[in-house]
């Protein structure tokens, strides 16, 4: 995430540890220690914020998700717009 915030592609958030599960190539995958990361990027910054995370992903298929900035609250967008103007 450093990279992310240094180039002001995100605005930082929670590092969440857990064990998950995995249907990966047929089979059930466990790992004891997966770490999920939550933040706000903006609309210009996917494509980059998508880049940056294949390059320094440990997985084969990193595991992102985005939600519509249209489903934040007003508050939380002026947030991200002004931090990573």
């Amino acid at each position: 995430m450093n990279t992310l915030l240094e180039k002001r592609l995100v605005t930082g958030g929670q590092f969440i540890h857990a064990p998950a599960r995995f249907f990966w190539k047929g089979k059930i995958q466990d790992m004891e220690d997966f770490v999920t990361i939550n933040t706000y990027t903006t609309d210009k910054h996917k494509e980059a914020v998508m880049e940056d995370v294949r390059k320094t992903s440990a997985e084969e298929v990193p595991m992102m998700t985005f939600t519509l900035p249209d489903d934040v609250n007003i508050e939380l967008r002026n947030y991200i717009d002004q931090t990573l103007a």
